[in-house]
Formats: structure tokens, sequence, C-alpha cells
């Protein structure tokens, strides 16, 4: 014999099947969200306008002939920026572009190892100055090491650089790319201010093979080459070098690396690209959604069935129930097919409009973080579902709950977007439309609120609308 509640779902779940307006909601829910998508993803476009390739530094160096092992310690480096380096320098000569391999230290992103602006190799993380760095050269194949106190060393990896020639030149290199502060100038509105900085790193311990040079140490301050139709970045002037009792201090602006690798390209950080594949497509599906849950309980006031369903179900908190968690289930299955659809729409575009590797990650659709804003996505359309379910029990009238749930979730971000920083941050994190925070994979200037904490807020209302709707529905006869 099935359980009372059991009967009430099976009830439910007919109802909902035969409303006219199901189908149709649930059409225009996956259509609606992916032409959305298509659009949204096609008018994102990403146009990077500096070099590919960064090779600008202040470079203080000896020519070295053959084979042979270099060691120094970066004894202090000034944080000028997160991507600042400082470090070892084996180089073609000393023109921007020539082929190279650098062990470097830098500031917020741990040892990392490069060769030609083409292949990066990562240390360990997080590590600061001081650090000791050494690289051994064997041909065209260049391995680093790194240490923590010049004894015990742990091996970065090997790059091979086939146009590194014999005799190279070998030193120390410091530069800063620039940096800028994000600042939020208007509600959605973000704008980096770009600043030349300059870096400055102090070597000791330098111990370079007998046979690098016999004329003392040079400094060449390395410039960047620009292409036609490339924009230059600032740099800040650097100062000679010194040294003294075999400590140098080197000061240098500029950058090192390929797009996408130590930094290069990333000046304000990586967009959400999870967020912007689902934000717009499932942001129209709340249109659908709204209409179909204030319908399935306002249909039956206007034609007079809810007294039936009352009737062979006397307990109304359990209908109510039974009704949020048939709408919500099947909200949720549709709105999940259609979050992965727009994902699985959305990446290729993306990638066609610019942000693809190397300056961006390809998505992944088993990734967790992309995984919990896809299947969140689709829990947000079933809370809004049955968040309208719950106004709709309340006002018992179908047009001035669903224009109430449009002004909740359509009509205030949109207005907030056009007003101030405060109300916008207002509407993000104490409107129902918190709950789609649960997309965000990134945390960005703009970030109001955490994913969770959001999703937190829009089922705090859905708990508290139902209960009034349990309340107002126990307290009437109809």
């Amino acid at each position: 014999m099935r359980s009372p509640m059991v009967r009430a779902v099976r009830a439910e779940w007919t109802k909902l099947r035969s409303v006219r307006s199901t189908p149709l909601a649930l059409i225009a829910l996956l259509a609606l969200s992916l032409l959305l998508t298509v659009a949204s993803a096609n008018g994102s476009q990403f146009g990077y306008g500096g070099p590919k390739k960064y090779d600008a530094s202040s470079f203080v160096h000896r020519t070295a002939t053959g084979d042979g092992t270099f060691t120094v310690r970066v004894a202090a480096q000034k944080n000028s920026a997160g991507w600042a380096k400082a470090g070892l320098l084996l180089k073609d000569g000393t023109a921007s572009g020539s082929s190279y391999a650098a062990l470097m230290v830098t500031p917020e992103h741990g040892v990392r190892m490069m060769a030609d602006g083409k292949h990066e190799l990562t240390g360990s993380g997080g590590t600061d100055a001081p650090r000791w760095l050494r690289l051994v050269r064997s041909g065209d194949r260049v391995t680093g090491y790194e240490s923590a106190d010049g004894r015990a060393w742990t091996k970065v990896g090997t790059l091979t650089v086939a146009g590194l020639p014999d005799a190279a030149e070998a030193g120390l290199f410091v530069t800063s790319p620039m940096d800028g502060k994000e600042e939020r100038s208007g509600p959605g509105d973000l704008r980096m201010h770009p600043e030349a900085t300059l870096g400055r790193a102090v070597f000791d311990h330098v111990a370079f093979p007998a046979q690098s040079g016999s004329g003392g140490w040079q400094q060449t301050d390395i410039k960047q080459t620009v292409k036609k139709g490339e924009m230059a970045d600032p740099v800040a002037p650097p100062k000679p070098f010194r040294e003294h009792d075999g400590t140098f201090t080197i000061t240098g602006s500029g950058d090192l690396g390929g797009l996408g690798m130590g930094g290069v390209g990333q000046l304000g950080g990586q967009p959400d690209l999870v967020k912007m594949a689902l934000d717009d497509g499932i942001q129209i599906a709340t249109i659908a959604v709204i209409a179909l849950g204030v319908l399935f309980i306002t249909s039956e006031y206007k034609t007079g069935t809810v007294r039936t369903t009352f009737t062979a179900s006397p307990r109304r908190g359990r209908v109510l129930a039974a009704k949020a968690l048939v709408l919500g289930a099947t909200v949720f299955v549709v709105g999940l097919v259609a979050s992965v659809a727009e994902f699985l729409v959305a990446r290729p575009a993306l990638r066609d409009n610019g942000f693809a590797p190397p300056l961006f990650p390809e998505l992944s659709l088993t990734d967790p973080a992309t995984m919990r804003a896809i299947v969140g996505s689709a829990a947000f359309l079933a809370l809004a579902a049955v968040l309208s379910l719950g106004v709709g029990a309340l006002l018992r009238r179908a047009v001035p709950a669903v224009v109430l749930m449009i002004v909740t979730f359509v009509v205030l971000p949109i207005v907030a977007q056009t007003t101030s920083i405060g109300f916008s941050d207002f509407v993000g994190r104490a409107t129902p439309t918190a709950g789609l925070a649960v997309q965000q994979t990134r945390r960005l200037l703009d970030t109001v609120i955490t994913p969770w904490a959001g999703f937190g807020v829009l089922c705090l209302y859905v708990v508290v609308v139902l209960g009034a709707a349990r309340w107002r529905l126990t307290g009437r006869d109809v």
C-alpha cells in the first residue's frame, strides 16, 4: 500500500504533465537558453594587442663558452609585480627575441624555468626569495635546479634550446612587467589602469664556470621588439647595476615569456569563462520556469479544481510539498540538460572568439568547479520554479505572481546594473538572484558573494516563502 505522500506526488506529477503550459515552458527553457547562449558567446570577443613573446630585462652578463654549471642565490626580490622575475639567464647574445634558457624566482608564483617563450616548467609553488638557483648546460640541453639552502637541490626540469650557441651570454637578469589595479567604475564595469613597474633583486654566491669571460660584467638593458600593430607596454628605466664583495643589486623593467606563460597577457586576471558560458542562457530560462511554477498552482485556483485536490488530500501542506517536489525535480532534470548543452555550445564559440589556449585554459566538463556551476545552474532553475510556486500559492492569481517574480529575477538586476555599485552589490547578495553565484568558478573583483553563500540565500527565500504559503493554505478553506 502506497503512503499518502507517494500518492500525492503521483497525483501532482499527473497534473503537471496534463497542464498545457508545461511542455511549452520546458521547450521555451531549452530554446531560450541555447539561443541566448549562442548569441552571447559569439558576441564575447577577446582581442590581445600585445606581443606574443616578451624578451625585455636588465641583463648583467659574461660570455660563457661550452658546457658548465651556473649557480646564484637570489637573496632578495622586490615585489614590484606578482610576475616580476629575477634569476639566471643563458642567451644567444643580447638581442630581444634571441634564443634563451632562464631560471627565475617570482614574488607570488614561485620558481619557473623557461626557454624561448615557448616552454615553461614550474618549480616550487609559492616560494619567493631568498632562493638558490642553478642552471647546468650540456650542449643544447639546459637543466634547472633550485634549493632553499644551497646544499639540497631539487630538479625543476630540462629544456632543449636548439638556438643556443656554444659561446652564449650567461648572467643575472631582472624584469618586472607592467601592473595595474582593477577598479569598479560602476556596476558591472571593471577598468584597469596599467603602470610600468621597476623590479629590483639582490644576488650573491655567484658561481660561474672559470671560462665565463675575463673582461668583467656588463649590463645590457634588453628592450622589447614591438612589431607593427602591436601595443608597447610601459616600462620604467632601470638603474646601473651595483656590485660589492660579490653581491649584485640589479633593477629591471619589462617581461620575459610567451603568451599564456610567465604571466604574459594576464594583467587583470582571467575572466570566469564558465560563468560567461552559462549566465545569460540561465537568466533568460528563469522566465520560463517562473511561468511554469506560478501556473502550476494558480491554474487550479482559476478553474476551481483546487477544491477537488484538497478534498482528495486534506493535508494541504502535503499537497504543497508534493507540488514542490514534482516541479523542482522536473525543472532540475530539464535544466541540467539545458546547462550541459549551453556549456558545450558556448565552449567552441568562446574559443573561436579569442578565449583560447595558451592564454586561456581549455574548459573541461569534468572539472569540479565547472561541474558545480553546471549542476548548480540546474538547481537554481529548480529553486526559482519552486519559489514561484510558493508565491503563486500566496497570491493565488497568476498575473501578479508572475509580475512579482519577473521583477525580482529580471527587472531588479537590470536596474541594479544601471544605478550604483552599492545597490548592485545588495541585489547580488541579498535577493534570490544571489543564487546565480553558484555559477562562479573564479573570484573576481566584482564578486559580491561566494557560490555556496549565494545559493544558500536563494534556499532561504524558498524555505520562507513555502512556509508562508503552507500557513496560508492551512489557514483558509480554499
